[in-house]
């Protein structure tokens, strides 16, 4: 959590120090925080006073990892060092709507209006990002702002994060009224990150290893292992499922000693699950991946999508029975699951993702099917993470007819490897 570790001192680059605030900053930032332009692109109002000030740095802005920047150095326009020019914090699971596992933070951050379009945004948001991952050992940053903020779009843009999804009508509390906020995600890669993504890219078919991969590529999961023969295993964060990509038997083997009894694993190459995990009760399944640049063709019925929420748990447990009401609900307050809405504003169906960045969970009611829904809701989360620049894949149960004939109406190729989870005995 961000409150049980702090970063040390000051954080300095070229042009910036960032330092924690002072009730001595109260004046500064009244005169940057009372312009409306500002506030008004952040969401909240514009400052009043000096002692409003005051009250906001007291409150909101001496929260763990929030920082002051301020200039290290005269700027090329005349102003002196230890001129205040906004403001960079991260905020943890503990605090972020967005942030949700150990080692997840998200990151916001302000300039003046006096100091936009020098840089100084993603020059302090960057060494702070830095910073958390050598002090905090983040390995996930993420990144919200509203909709037509081009400037923090621009932002986010220069600094490698990539859009995930939408959110429609976010509440925006401070200015009493609801908007769009664009989630964005930066992973930050250890150089084991680096190197399994690199390995797994070079296989024959890199789609084989998609559960692995996009987990690492998307911040989701540690990796464990990075060898060149034996193969990639990762993590989930904390105590979660294992994502093992053995190049070879010895490979499967190794990566059975690293995995301790009782675990959940999802496993590439099914034929090795003996080799991994001797007695393992296993699970196996067929992987089809969309490799096509651009969406399906083919849309099934209309309907108007749009993402669930918390609100919506007792509609999709009471539908999907593949997962317990806490993990539909954690799925929900991660963005995960969008629905699909008739003409009559009726809920018809939904598709969301799993933590492995698989597509799943399709459902169509029972008085809604032989619709054409089913097709509808799959390509809506094909387009949708298209956009975001994701894979789309699945995992089918290689006795679903039904599902297998829906994938390959939508393009998608099937992974000739078959693969697997698995549980690897307690003893």
């Amino acid at each position: 959590m961000a409150g049980e570790m702090r970063m040390r001192g000051a954080i300095e680059t070229e042009r910036l120090r960032l330092r924690p605030w002072t009730d001595a900053d109260a004046p500064a930032l009244f005169e940057l925080a009372r312009e409306p332009e500002l506030g008004y692109g952040a969401g909240w109002q514009p400052h009043r006073s000096v002692e409003e000030s005051l009250t906001v740095i007291q409150t909101v802005l001496g929260a763990p990892h929030t920082y002051a920047v301020e200039l290290r150095v005269p700027s090329a326009d005349g102003e002196p060092a230890g001129t205040l020019v906004g403001a960079v914090g991260l905020m943890g699971p503990d605090a972020s709507d967005l942030a949700f596992d150990a080692g997840e933070y998200e990151i916001g951050y302000w300039t003046g209006k006096p100091f936009w379009g020098r840089g100084y945004a993603p020059e302090a948001a960057g060494a702070l990002m830095g910073a958390a991952q050598r002090e905090l050992g983040a390995r996930a940053i993420w990144l919200g702002y509203y909709a037509g903020n081009e400037r923090s779009a621009h932002v986010a843009k220069k600094l490698g994060f990539r859009a995930v999804r939408v959110r429609r009508g976010v509440d925006v509390p401070l200015l009493g009224e609801r908007r769009d906020e664009v989630d964005n995600l930066l992973a930050l890669l250890s150089p084991e990150g680096r190197r399994a993504l690199v390995l797994l890219a070079a296989r024959d078919d890199p789609a084989r290893h998609l559960c692995t991969s996009e987990s690492v590529r998307l911040g989701r999961a540690d990796v464990l292992m990075a060898d060149e023969q034996l193969g990639v295993l990762a993590r989930f964060a904390g105590k979660g499922a294992y994502l093992a990509s053995p190049f070879s038997a010895a490979g499967a083997r190794a990566m059975g000693e690293r995995i301790e009894p009782g675990a959940v694993v999802s496993l590439d190459d099914a034929a090795l699950a003996g080799e991994l995990a001797p007695g393992a009760e296993v699970w196996p399944y067929d992987g089809w991946v969309y490799e096509a640049a651009e969406p399906p063709a083919e849309v099934g019925a209309p309907l108007e999508m749009r993402p669930l929420t918390v609100e919506d748990t007792d509609a999709v447990d009471a539908q999907y029975a593949l997962m317990d009401r806490d993990g539909v609900e954690d799925h929900l307050r991660r963005g995960w699951v969008i629905g699909g809405y008739d003409g009559e504003g009726r809920l018809v169906g939904f598709i969301g993702e799993h933590h492995e960045a698989s597509m799943g969970m399709l459902e169509v009611f029972p008085w809604a099917r032989r619709h054409g829904y089913a097709t509808t809701i799959e390509a809506a989360q094909i387009r949708a993470m298209l956009e975001a620049d994701r894979i789309p894949f699945c995992q089918v149960a290689p006795d679903n007819e039904a599902s297998q004939a829906l994938q390959r109406r939508l393009g998608l190729r099937r992974i000739g490897q078959t693969q697997c989870w698995l549980h690897k005995p307690e003893t």
